[in-house]
């Protein structure tokens, strides 16, 4: 499993689990997460003249992206994630 798939496997686990969405929550989330994360950019290179490979994705808009699907669910940005309440996955 490469890097990738593991962070989506775990923001999917914090969705299901910390969140408490059903599936079908999560899949639409996650689905308007992605459609904003990687819109289309304006450059259509994978890399700079240089060699150097361009990001796919802006940091910024993965954050605000996922602080948007926190705050969507009820949860506070700065509410921690072992805050001592017992969750079941809702699968």
């Amino acid at each position: 499993m490469d890097v990738g798939a593991a962070n989506v496997n775990r923001l999917i686990a914090i969705m299901l689990g910390h969140l408490e969405m059903d599936v079908s929550e999560c899949i639409t989330a996650y689905t308007e997460l992605m459609e904003t994360v990687f819109e289309k950019q304006s450059h259509w290179l994978p890399m700079s003249w240089t060699g150097n490979i361009k990001g796919q994705f802006h940091t910024a808009k993965l954050e605000r992206a996922i602080r948007k699907v926190v705050t969507i669910c009820g949860a506070k940005e700065t509410d921690l994630f072992d805050d001592g309440v017992k969750r079941g996955c809702r699968t």
